[in-house]
């Protein structure tokens, strides 16, 4: 049975309860609307309804289908109605910020591919390390890091990540190894500072075990991108999202250093001011984001 049209007459003339008040309705002719009744029946091999030149009933085999078919109907009409509005042309501005690492490394080429797909958006890219106040700036989407405390923002998880130690295969040719998360006490550190506040407490768990360490180096910066490079270029260890250095452990330009320890939570989050409607564009491009990191779980 796979006529969609027989199933709505037969719909409407149990609401009507009246063959040819449904076939006015959908716009058929009597004779059609009956033809499409005897199909259906023909089809069930049951009687659906009981009818006279004026009305009908249905039978107890017509109000169990009923039942069913009515609820298919709406589940299939609500779906074209979801499908009609995700496959709308989108288009517009998308004001967003990000890390300046996350920016060059993640949302860059994913701004190009969603682009591809939907020409009419175009976007307004602030790339920064200092956390932006979405309230008083016109931006759409902060895409951050870390847990959020802030009652007053809303946001969507993205990725489950954490931070961890990394350091060039260089650097840990000439320096001892690091057994312990108290070893860093004997390394150089590249530590990044955030809005005039250096992260030198480097947390780490293991277990029930959990070590602080309070550590030192030569190099403090407040773009994180640098730490990175600083890294790559073998000057010392980094304390930094995973997501951040996914591409250079997967090359070897970076190791892990201490992978039975764990470093502090930082998932990442789409966060968007106020909790009112979101635009489309936002939407889409949100959840374009969520199924593209969902690959890197």
């Amino acid at each position: 049975m796979n006529r969609l049209d027989d199933l709505q007459l037969f719909v409407e003339a149990a609401r009507q309860g009246s063959l040819s008040g449904a076939a006015r309705i959908l716009g058929r002719t009597p004779a059609v609307a009956s033809a499409s009744l005897k199909r259906l029946e023909t089809q069930l091999r049951v009687k659906l309804v009981e009818r006279n030149t004026r009305n009908l009933r249905l039978t107890p085999e017509g109000t169990l289908f009923l039942d069913k078919v009515a609820q298919g109907l709406t589940l299939l009409e609500d779906a074209q109605q979801v499908v009609r509005h995700d496959c709308a042309e989108i288009s517009g501005e998308i004001r967003l910020t990000a890390s300046v690492d996350l920016a060059r490394q993640w949302i860059m080429p994913l701004m190009d591919e969603f682009q591809s797909v939907h020409p009419q958006v175009y976007f307004t890219l602030l790339a920064g390390d200092a956390v932006r106040d979405l309230v008083l700036e016109p931006l759409d989407l902060a895409l951050r890091y870390g847990e959020l405390p802030d009652s007053a923002l809303v946001a969507r998880r993205l990725l489950n990540n954490r931070r961890m130690l990394v350091a060039s295969p260089s650097y840990i040719e000439r320096h001892p190894p690091l057994l312990h998360p108290q070893d860093l006490l004997h390394h150089n550190c590249l530590i990044f500072q955030s809005q005039e506040r250096a992260y030198r407490r480097w947390a780490f768990h293991q277990g029930s075990d959990a070590v602080v360490v309070e550590v030192k180096g030569d190099r403090v910066c407040n773009d994180g991108s640098l730490v990175r490079e600083w890294a790559l270029l073998g000057r010392g260890i980094a304390y930094k999202s995973h997501l951040d250095v996914y591409r250079d452990l997967q090359a070897g330009n970076l190791v892990q250093l201490l992978p039975d320890w764990q470093g502090d939570s930082a998932p990442l989050s789409a966060v968007y001011p106020g909790s009112g409607p979101r635009p489309p564009r936002v939407k889409k491009f949100v959840e374009f984001l969520a199924q593209h990191f969902k690959t890197l779980e």
